[in-house]
């Protein structure tokens, strides 16, 4: 029950801060927007990073969880965009779309400098000082650590 109630969480902060950054950019979002980015953080970006622990070159980890929010990202978007006809995005007139017009190259790039700054380090500190699980967090690029989370205070 405790996993349930942290990944619940997670996911609904994670959705709430893309909610809160696309109304930032756009000057709106929708409700599946934020579905979307709780279900990417649980299960695109902590799930994996999780998996493949810190020792894994930052880049990298990066790159799987650009991949994987892509794919989730043109899912999602044959469902509402073009399924239940909702209309929340339509990339179909850009350079470079592709997943029948749900996701873009630019907007790949956006997401993986999203999840390179915000997305994996956000995962790494909820688990970290919120929850309390694992060793302390750390970044390695080209097999050097280039950042390391604060030693928590556990109470």
């Amino acid at each position: 029950m405790k996993v349930v109630i942290k990944k619940l969480g997670l996911f609904l902060t994670a959705g709430y801060i893309y909610y809160f950054i696309e109304c930032l950019y756009r000057g709106y979002s929708d409700i599946s927007m934020f579905i979307l980015a709780g279900l990417l953080a649980v299960l695109c970006i902590d799930t994996p990073n999780n998996i493949y622990g810190f020792d894994l070159d930052y880049t990298i980890q990066i790159l799987i969880s650009t991949i994987l929010c892509t794919i989730g990202e043109g899912c999602c978007g044959l469902v509402v965009n073009v399924w239940l006809h909702r209309n929340v995005w339509d990339y179909s007139n850009l350079i470079g779309t592709f997943f029948y017009g749900q996701c873009n190259i630019f907007f790949v790039f956006i997401w993986a400098l999203l999840i390179g700054l915000i997305g994996i380090p956000y995962c790494d500190a909820y688990n970290y000082y919120i929850c309390k699980n694992g060793e302390r967090p750390y970044c390695k690029v080209f097999g050097k650590v280039i950042v390391k989370l604060k030693e928590r205070k556990d109470l």
